[in-house]
């Protein structure tokens, strides 16, 4: 696995907010997702930076590097950058607002408002030409980094055909560095991938940095303008209708002057992940007929992107974006603005060549139950397609085995088995029509009986009086103590209802040796008192009788001091 050569993380986890559900393994299109800690981390080399897992996030638990801060640090040290926005910004704000963005974006302190559409036309001309003297080779446009970074990061064999022309931001920071040169340049769209083809050698020094529309929203606040402030202003730059179509699939084509016909077989624009990767196929092809993929990494383009519109209806989103295009003049950008060279060079940055073999799949396989391909549900809700690519994934070091949910219900069960099976009280189910469903080694062992009585009725052990007050629904638990005669057993009974399976649950709890201790100790209490009793009568008849004897004693002894007394007189 090579290295990667990105200068930052452009996405990352909140590791507070990560609650381990697999929604961003499950929707990444590239599964640049590790399972660390029961945390899913972004895998940064392997990330292209699409966006995807931050809007899928129900926790909100994916978040990217901002640039705000960077740009609100230019303007306060009075560099007045120049600011490019994406076309895509129709669909993002409301008729009203884009009527003052460019007077908001002037009282935040950029010094030239222009829009990237400009540079759309360069780059799609520069395009055009590119195709028109490569007819001889299929060709995949490349003004989409979250495209390109797929190709690059894990589809290199299609890097030859990616048309080596600058993307509109690419080609417009290029414009920009040549004609004000020593001016910062700040681009604004609805993609996060920008802020990575931004970070690119070739980029350096020239595009300064990248704000989402979220972003730039952030800047208003930061440096508190509004928009109910602001007066209706215009662009110093506007781009060709044709252009601000670029959002859309088929703009690049259609700026070009390239076919945009649906019926054209070898002229293909295409957009999400799923179609891209089936469409890519088609460069492969070698034939008499040049094949021309215009590729849109989001779903209907970047009118779809993670920051592109606060609507949800993505067609009235794409209706508004032709409108706003065919009410342009065409001409509206400026021919004296010198172009400079906007031929780049694409190279593979990543592959990972850690191949897993069949025998290591299967491994993995075998340690969470699945030793047969029937075994292989292939579910998905690990976030991976296939049990077979998910256990690929684990021998990565991607993945665990524990995200597959199956195998973690099977281990539930045995656990929760295991336990019912060796508690010490005996527990009995039955089904709705009070025959005993399942027993456990308590339960035999209370009423010497085997499973062989699973299927008959519970009258065939016990009383069956509290079950069918349970039945009958005028109770939902019911405790009791009951003495089993036949069984020399006393028991405390609880009694209740599984209403969502239509089952019943008895448990016994053995308290014979208490209860028998119980009535000891009684007897015991009994015996003692009476004991007591007999000792306390015979202690006061000793006191009585030595009180007589010494009473005897006493007057004899008095009766002979008096004849001493009176010989010694004499």
């Amino acid at each position: 696995m090579k290295a990667s050569n990105k200068n930052r993380i452009i996405i990352y986890t909140t590791k507070a907010k990560c609650r381990d559900c697999y929604r961003c393994v499950r929707v990444c299109p590239v599964h640049a997702i590790r399972m660390e800690s029961e945390q899913a981390q972004i895998v940064n080399e392997e990330c292209i930076s699409c966006g995807t897992c931050i809007n899928e996030c129900p926790q909100e638990a994916k978040s990217y590097a901002t640039d705000y801060g960077v740009v609100l640090q230019m303007i306060e040290e009075g560099k007045k950058p120049v600011i490019s926005i994406a076309p895509s910004y129709i669909t993002y704000f409301t008729e009203w607002q884009r009527k003052r963005l460019a007077s908001a974006l002037r009282l935040s302190g950029f010094s030239y408002i222009a829009e990237t559409a400009l540079a759309a036309q360069h780059s799609a001309s520069a395009t055009a030409q590119y195709v028109k003297d490569n007819l001889q080779q299929n060709h995949l446009c490349s003004a989409c980094p979250a495209v390109v970074n797929y190709v690059k990061n894990h589809a290199p064999e299609y890097t030859e055909y990616l048309v080596p022309v600058a993307s509109p931001m690419s080609a417009h920071a290029a414009m920009i560095k040549e004609n004000f040169p020593n001016t910062p340049f700040v681009f604004a769209g609805p993609c996060v991938a920008k802020k990575e083809e931004a970070d690119l050698h070739e980029n350096k020094g020239m595009i300064d940095a990248v704000l989402t529309f979220e972003e730039m929203e952030e800047l208003f606040k930061l440096r508190g303008i509004t928009f109910d402030n602001c007066e209706e202003s215009n662009f110093d730059m506007l781009g060709g209708n044709d252009a601000s179509l670029f959002p859309l699939e088929g703009g690049l084509l259609k700026t070009a002057g390239m076919t945009t016909d649906y019926l054209n077989s070898n002229v293909i624009a295409v957009s999400g992940f799923s179609d891209i990767n089936r469409s890519l196929k088609l460069l492969t092809q070698k034939g008499k007929r040049q094949n021309i993929v215009e590729p849109l990494f989001c779903k209907h383009g970047c009118i779809n992107g993670p920051f592109s519109s606060l609507a949800d209806d993505v067609f009235l989103n794409r209706e508004h974006l032709i409108e706003s295009a065919l009410e342009k003049n065409a001409e509206e950008y400026d021919p004296n603005l010198k172009i400079p060279d906007l031929r780049v060079r694409f190279v593979k940055t990543f592959h990972n060549n850690n191949v897993i073999s069949d025998a290591e799949i299967q491994n993995v396989l075998n340690s969470i139950g699945k030793y047969k391909p029937e075994d292989e549900l292939n579910c998905m809700a690990c976030g991976y397609n296939s049990c077979r690519e998910k256990a690929a994934a684990v021998a990565r070091g991607m993945a665990v085995p524990e995200m597959c949910m199956p195998y973690m219900r099977q281990l539930a069960e045995r656990k929760f088995d295991t336990l019912i099976k060796y508690d010490p009280n005996g527990i009995v189910t039955l089904n709705g029509n009070l025959e005993i469903t399942h027993i456990n080694d308590a339960f035999c062992k209370m009423f010497s009986c085997s499973d062989a009585i699973i299927g008959k009725h519970i009258s065939y052990i016990v009383d069956p009086e509290p079950f069918e007050k349970l039945s009958t629904g005028s109770d939902d638990l019911i405790k009791q103590t009951s003495v089993f005669q036949n069984y020399n057993l006393v028991c405390h009974q609880m009694f209740y209802t599984l209403p969502d399976l239509e089952q019943y649950v008895g448990i016994f709890v053995d308290i014979t040796n208490f209860q028998l201790n119980s009535e000891k100790l009684d007897e015991i209490k009994s015996e003692t008192l009476q004991k007591a009793n007999e000792l306390i009568a015979h202690q006061i008849e000793m006191a009585q009788e030595l009180a007589k004897f010494l009473g005897e004693h006493t007057s004899k002894g008095e009766a002979l001091l008096n004849q001493l007394i009176q010989s010694t007189k004499k």
